[in-house]
């Protein structure tokens, strides 16, 4: 899909992107000169072919960061093609785009097609730069006075355990549960495992059809209502994308194709938890870096010690952190033999959730597809609870602190040595 070359934004905070669609050299000429004559607007380029779910270009970086894009649709050379154009623009940039139609002597019928379909602007050929400059200031304008709602409204939390079987999901599915349940919250937990995750086990969910996979496959096709037929319901309130409970290969995906999804979900939800997995090396660092919070989840054993002291410290190593990486020690107990002072030490990363063992009560909470009601009182529902109150901002929570149970012998884990 050709690209004519791009200019340089100007300086403004946020300035305006405007690219065309399918246009003629002259129309580009001119919309180019406008944009770059006007301060907070900027040429992002053209696209020679429509943009359809079978087309889709490689988006510069320019138009993600704009404020507000505004897009010019050539509609003489192909009205049809024209009007999937303005559909798919509308789907992938949501409430970011101003969409104007260009024609010479468009018929009614295919203006209020174009209106409907969700063009705001026509501009008769040969384009009057008088009169684009007029438009795109009125759309300047419009945003001042209402502006687009945010794309980053929703909070993403990322949960990875040191290694297997420390109990990632189940703290995940736990904090899920409370915060759709308790704190009324819209949340949807995904279980990011290629294959055979526990997420809908847990919750006694069946019928996982659809995963993530395929919403990031399907990512020029993505709405409410296409996300709506892809989720299952728990009767928490809680949401869910499911893995995979089949082997299949691995989706590898574009960071562009990650970026908009999760955009579009943080929109749809107020909490967005996601339940991954270290072994994937490529996506993992996708999640980090779409994440808000970042959870490593161990147990106090040294085998789990050691490979969340080599995860953190790559983490660290490639500035993924920023402030976001946080630790949580699962199946804690009074009579540990490895203290969080000393976890702090070998891992060089605070201790923020100690989670008390529990482990008949969320053996048979599995067994039944049901977690453990946020109503139960017991130490490890006081720490969930803690955790999903510090997460929606009660001040009148406290965080919880680790104990440092057992010895108080000083000693060096073997792994730090």
């Amino acid at each position: 899909m050709a690209t004519i070359a791009l200019t340089h934004p100007s300086s403004t905070a946020a300035p305006q992107a405007v690219f065309c669609v399918g246009n003629e050299a002259r129309t580009v000429e001119i919309v180019a000169e406008v944009a770059a004559a006007l301060p907070g607007f900027f040429f992002a380029g053209a696209f020679a072919d429509y943009i359809t779910a079978e087309k889709r270009p490689q988006f510069p970086a320019s138009m993600k960061s704009a404020s507000v894009c505004v897009a010019l649709i050539d509609f003489d050379r192909d009205p049809v093609l024209a009007l999937k154009t303005v559909e798919r623009l509308g789907h992938i940039f949501a409430r970011k785009i101003s969409m104007v139609a260009v024609g010479t002597d468009l018929p009614a019928p295919l203006l209020l097609q174009a209106i409907r379909a969700g063009c705001v602007e026509y501009l008769s050929r040969p384009i009057n730069p008088d009169e684009l400059t007029r438009a795109l200031l009125r759309f300047e304008q419009n945003m001042a006075v209402a502006p687009a709602e945010s794309s980053s409204t929703g909070r993403v939390i990322a949960f990875f355990g040191a290694k297997g079987g420390v109990g990632s999901t189940t703290l995940a599915v736990h904090l899920a549960t409370h915060l759709a349940l308790t704190h009324k919250r819209k949340t949807l937990i995904i279980d990011h495992k290629h294959q055979l995750g526990h997420v809908a086990l847990y919750l006694g969910l069946q019928n996982t059809h659809y995963h993530f996979d395929e919403l990031l496959r399907n990512v020029d096709r993505l709405d409410a209502e296409l996300l709506s037929g892809y989720l299952l319901h728990h009767c928490s309130g809680l949401h869910v994308l499911a893995s995979p409970d089949y082997s299949s290969e691995q989706y590898v995906c574009h960071q562009d194709e990650l970026e908009r999804v999760m955009d579009f979900l943080r929109r749809e939800y107020d909490y967005i938890l996601i339940d991954s997995a270290v072994v994937y090396e490529s996506s993992k660092s996708s999640i980090i870096d779409q994440a808000d919070d970042v959870f490593l989840v161990s147990t106090a054993d040294v085998a789990s010690l050691r490979d969340l002291a080599r995860l953190v410290e790559h983490m660290h190593s490639r500035r993924a952190n920023d402030g976001k990486l946080q630790l949580a020690i699962n199946r804690s107990t009074s009579n540990q033999s490895i203290t969080p002072q000393q976890i702090r030490d070998a891992v060089r990363t605070a201790v923020h959730y100690s989670v008390p063992n529990n482990f008949i009560e969320l053996l048979q909470a599995v067994n039944n597809g049901e977690p453990i009601s946020p109503t139960v009182n017991s130490p490890f529902n006081a720490v969930i609870a803690t955790w999903a109150n510090n997460i929606c901002g009660d001040t009148d929570s406290v965080p919880t602190q680790p104990r440092d149970a057992g010895s108080t012998e000083k000693r060096t884990l073997a792994f730090w040595r």
